[in-house]
């Protein structure tokens, strides 16, 4: 679980907080779009703890099936919902004139209450598991998660890092052979610094003219091909997914900025592309480090210093 369900307070201490689990499932199920019919309260409920609405749509009609909301919050001792603890559910349904019963747990319900349950007509059960599972999907569920589970949202958010907002559009670098996006996870690609070959024959020295981005292996192959034939060589490559390390960037930054004082000449297109990858990859690093970045970072310190 990524989500700490015990961070809800007990909903049978009189904190003034108690009804803090009933509101996390009222802004849920609105967020899930159920129509919320009756708010949670404090009186004499009979039983229920919300009442929404389902408008199913069909090709020619629609229809609606109002639903009986029970919360349980058992987190904190750990227990799964029981048959005793969803008592009489027919008759509740009658009494306030709904279709189906909707269970919202912080835990599990048991196999008794699972049983009786299939006896209804409709019912639905939404887990612990079930409710993380939608409130991580998209950043609409990321705001009730952070509202009601600060801490182990952050943790979440450290662990499964976002590019920032930070430009109107989304940042791109595209493979300069197939298209393809390299910034996105499922994407992995390098980007290699061109020289040229009669200049460094000629005077000894390396002067940049060119980059190109590329996938890793076939596109990268073919596209150091082409340039080979115009006189153009590797002059060295980077991972573009370390250059989204926020001390890796910064490292290959100040590298960068020591290279041109010190070490090469470049040319204009080759400079102007190279900006282009820190501006892209910026976003990305604007974060905190996850574990797995910070032992990498550990290793590439190491060979630094060897």
């Amino acid at each position: 679980m990524i989500l700490d369900f015990k961070e809800i307070p007990e909903a049978n201490k009189g904190t003034g907080l108690q009804d803090t689990f009933e509101l996390l499932t009222r802004d849920f199920l609105s967020y899930l779009g159920y129509r919320i019919v009756q708010d949670p309260d404090r009186g004499a409920d009979g039983k229920k703890d919300l009442i929404v609405d389902e408008v199913i749509k069909g090709i020619t009609s629609e229809y609606t099936i109002r639903w009986l909301v029970s919360c349980k919050h058992f987190a904190h001792s750990g227990r799964a919902v029981n048959d005793s603890d969803e008592i009489n559910i027919s008759d509740r349904l009658k009494q306030h004139h709904c279709d189906g019963f909707m269970g919202v747990y912080s835990t599990l319900a048991s196999t008794s209450l699972s049983g009786i349950l299939q006896g209804q007509e409709h019912y639905l059960v939404f887990d612990r598991e079930k409710i993380e599972s939608f409130l991580l999907n998209n950043l609409d569920g990321h705001k009730i998660a952070c509202r009601y589970f600060p801490t182990s949202f952050k943790k979440y958010q450290i662990e499964n890092p976002t590019p920032s907002k930070i430009f109107d559009n989304n940042a791109e670098l595209c493979c300069d052979y197939c298209g393809k996006n390299l910034l996105l996870e499922s994407e992995h690609g390098n980007y290699v610094l061109l020289y040229d070959s009669d200049t460094f024959e000629k005077e000894k020295k390396t002067v940049y003219k060119d980059m190109y981005f590329a996938c890793c292996g076939v596109c990268d192959h073919l596209l150091r091909e082409k340039y080979r034939k115009s006189g153009l060589n590797d002059g060295g490559w980077e991972s573009i997914d370390e250059l989204c390390n926020p001390t890796v960037w910064i490292m290959r930054l100040m590298a960068f900025i020591n290279s041109i004082q010190d070490e090469h000449d470049m040319d204009k297109t080759a400079f102007e592309k190279m900006k282009k990858v820190f501006i892209n990859t910026y976003p990305y690093i604007a974060r905190h480090m996850t574990e797995k970045e910070k032992q990498r970072v550990k290793t590439l310190l190491a060979f630094e210093f060897m």
